[in-house]
């Protein structure tokens, strides 16, 4: 243990004094912040049979909820609502500690993977200032995501273990982390992809090497098709994949590539998805600014660098990374889905910062002038954009913001049959009551044309929320 914080101290540090910032800037208003949405029946004291039931069947017993078999995603909001109940300060800081650990793990993700210390650097701190950052810290339900995740980098740190140590123990731990992730979110599948495409970033891509690592890597395949299995099996009922007329198909819905490459596209950008219909102009100010620059930096750095073919591969491996990370979001595309491509999307634009910040082996003082100039640039925009999306979306799942009261409102007066605690249901009525909204259809009493920026007809307390919560 002392070995490894003096090994990771600067990360350590670097990674616990952005986190600080970050919470100066954000945390003071979301420590306070209640249960919102489906936080209102997710956390709460469930009793045996429903855990039990979990595992032969749909995890939400309400039926009000997106049917899936995530018998320990449910596991995950039963001990922590066991640990911390209606103590919402605890419980956000808990979540800040979480993610805290996560940022650590991925660090050392990294750092196995030989990236520089800089590089590290600047990734720890754009993705800390990005908006999946405070997407994923913002909403309770959303922190079984950075469990989720935690268990994901752990399965890989250990799969990697069980090939330096040639120990198969660290093998079985990291099939045992890879499973308990799986169940508690279908975005794991892609993990035993993942495990393949870091082995040869690791590795040389050869024969020997290939057969080497399907056999390290086909337990994972298989708990990927159990789980597949066992869904099917207990909810039939619940949307998979299927084929219809050569068309495939999630559920009812067919499969989209628009969705994905909207998931793909945000890994790039810490300041959100650039939009045409729904981004402000501050956030495109900022989008287009990160591009420009990044295709400035990218011009100068193909003038000045000479790849070999260890950093192309390298370099198409982490492209592919991206790639098969944002594929969960062919069947269903979140805005919050988004952490695993995002961390090798700003690896690569963390490389690219340091890359052109030290091209000290540049003769001419002009382009030596202009690479450091660029790459500071390039970062800077990236922190200001994610810092000021951030803020927009803390405002978009305050309780007094439009979106929230609505979705609120669905769950008081709409859904009655939502298993929510007593004391959290009339807190949360009273809230609504505060804001004059007794009903579900509130907006319609107040006239059926009622547009999101007159929420204030109703109460001047509403926030006119300028992103819905689940933007990109």
């Amino acid at each position: 243990m002392k070995k490894f914080f003096i090994k990771n101290l600067t990360y350590l540090n670097i990674t616990a004094f952005s986190i600080l910032i970050w919470w100066l800037i954000f945390g003071l208003n979301l420590s306070y912040e209640p249960y919102i949405w489906d936080d209102l029946s997710f956390f709460r004291n469930y009793t045996n049979e429903e855990l039990l039931g979990s595992w032969i069947g749909n995890w939400d017993s309400d039926g009000i909820f997106t049917k899936n078999y995530r018998p320990i995603g449910l596991l995950y909001y039963h001990i922590t609502y066991l640990i911390f109940g209606e103590n919402l300060f605890l419980f956000r800081s808990f979540v800040f500690l979480e993610i805290l650990v996560l940022v650590i793990l991925t660090n050392q993700l990294f750092q196995s993977l030989n990236f520089s210390k800089n590089q590290i650097i600047i990734f720890t701190v754009l993705l800390i200032f990005s908006k999946i950052f405070v997407t994923l810290v913002a909403w309770f339900t959303l922190s079984v995501l950075i469990f989720t995740y935690i268990l994901a980098i752990l399965s890989i740190k250990f799969y990697f273990l069980s090939i330096e140590k040639k120990n198969n123990l660290y093998l079985v731990m990291s099939l045992l982390f890879a499973a308990c992730g799986i169940l508690a979110r279908e975005e794991l599948y892609v993990l035993p992809v993942i495990l393949f495409l870091l082995y040869f970033y690791k590795f040389n891509i050869n024969i020997k090497n290939i057969y080497f690592c399907l056999k390290h890597t086909f337990f994972f395949f298989i708990l990927v098709f159990l789980h597949m299995f066992l869904r099917k099996k207990f909810i039939p009922e619940a949307p998979h994949i299927q084929f219809v007329n050569d068309q495939i198909f999630f559920g009812n819905n067919p499969i989209q590539f628009g969705g994905y490459i909207q998931a793909f596209k945000s890994s790039f950008l810490p300041m959100g998805y650039l939009s045409s219909s729904y981004s402000d102009d501050i956030q495109k100010i900022f989008s287009i600014l990160w591009i420009l620059l990044i295709c400035c930096a990218l011009v100068l750095l193909l003038r000045i660098i000479k790849f070999d073919t260890n950093k192309l591969k390298n370099f198409f491996i982490l492209i592919s990374l991206v790639i098969v990370s944002a594929l969960p979001h062919l069947a269903i595309p979140r805005s919050f889905g988004i952490y695993l491509p995002s961390i090798f999307a700003l690896m690569l634009i963390s490389i690219l910062i340091d890359k052109t910040f030290y091209s000290i082996h540049i003769s001419n003082y002009k382009l030596n002038l202009l690479g450091k100039i660029l790459s500071i640039l390039i970062f800077v925009i990236g922190i200001s954009g994610g810092v000021y999306r951030s803020s927009l979306h803390v405002e978009s799942v305050n309780k007094f913001s439009n979106s929230i009261v609505q979705y609120d409102a669905r769950m008081i007066y709409e859904l009655t049959n939502a298993s929510i605690p007593k004391k959290r249901y009339y807190e949360n009525k009273k809230h609504l009551e505060n804001l004059n909204v007794y009903e579900y259809n509130w907006k319609k009493t107040y006239g059926s044309n009622m547009e999101v920026t007159d929420a204030e007809i109703v109460s001047t307390k509403i926030i006119r929320n300028r992103y819905h919560p689940l933007r990109f």
